[in-house]
């Protein structure tokens, strides 16, 4: 496994942060699917990832719990956890006493001392830049405040953001208050590449969403399958950025685009880790296997970047 110090933070982290989204089922319970999910996370352990992403909407936690408990690793691992405060139905006002409960439940389920890393989301209703722009201004401050109790309680690491949009992440990057930023970042999703030198030049971090789109940039999804989600109409301009990708790039992919993805999306140096869903273990250790082998050059990520650019 390879491992990067995450910007902005004293961290060095899996370069494969494991999010076990959908890995179990969302009350505890001996079902297979949460069974497979447990086995997936305890080899990705054993493979040398110590990065975790979970969030207390996915439900997943009780898995992860019952596998980290008495898991002989389980002080030497970094968590990421989603602390959405406020969210949509909060009335765009900061609650530091829910901020605070996210962390809280966090370190209980988890069997944690820390969360490394609060991956911090401010919503609103409607979800849109008018709103959210206006409102990350008035309460940036006591967000911030919020976190430095946390943190000098060692509680809590360091303060990212999910920030959905470019211009939110610029508003983020400008208010000072953040050591770095968690986004979508794929050869389909681009959007975020423009701030790379600038999270560098201010020393802050990257953490990389949904490298494989949702699946769609996978060996696996060269064609849509019966009854698969990419299969509805709403997919189509997605599958058609994939087949022109893989057309481009050709020669690179050689026999993976799965492998190509993740390189991708990792040639970057201030990505330091991908948050990629994976439910069993025969998943993990593809990814794992995939990661082996050299980055993509720098010629092919600016050509990447250029596809991206002119719509694919």
């Amino acid at each position: 496994m390879q491992y990067r110090r995450l910007s902005g933070t004293d961290l060095d982290v899996s370069v494969i942060c494991l999010g076990p989204m959908r890995a179990a089922a969302q009350e505890p319970g001996n079902d297979e699917r949460s069974r497979a999910g447990e086995r997936a996370l305890r080899r990705a352990l054993d493979l040398g990832v110590n990065f975790l992403h979970s969030s207390y909407e996915y439900g997943t936690r009780w898995m992860m719990g019952r596998a980290l408990q008495d898991h002989p690793k389980r002080h030497d691992l970094h968590h990421v956890i989603k602390v959405p405060v406020p969210d949509f139905t909060d009335g765009d006002r900061f609650d530091e006493p829910k901020f605070r409960l996210r962390v809280e439940e966090a370190l209980r389920e988890l069997h944690a001392e820390r969360i490394a890393v609060l991956q911090w989301m401010w919503r609103s209703e409607p979800n849109s830049d008018a709103c959210r722009l206006p409102l990350l201004g008035r309460i940036a401050d006591d967000v911030a405040a919020a976190f430095e109790k946390l943190r000098d309680q060692g509680k809590a690491g360091h303060l990212f953001t999910f920030p959905y949009t470019v211009a939110c992440a610029e508003a983020a990057i400008a208010t000072g208050k953040f050591a770095g930023l968690l986004a979508y970042y794929n050869l389909i999703e681009m959007e975020m590449a423009p701030l790379f030198a600038d999270l560098e030049r201010r020393r802050m971090g990257f953490i990389g969403i949904r490298p494989l789109y949702e699946g769609l940039l996978t060996d696996e999804r060269a064609t849509p399958m019966a009854g698969d989600r990419f299969a509805d109409p709403q997919y189509a301009p997605a599958l058609a950025k994939r087949r022109q990708i893989a057309e481009t790039f050709r020669r690179e992919i050689g026999g993976s685009m799965t492998a190509f993805a993740l390189r991708s999306a990792l040639a970057a140096p201030v990505v330091a880790s991908l948050v990629v869903g994976l439910n069993r273990p025969e998943q993990v250790e593809g990814i794992v296997q995939a990661l082996e082998g050299p980055s993509p050059s720098p010629e092919v990520v600016r050509r990447a970047q250029e596809l991206w650019r002119a719509g694919v």
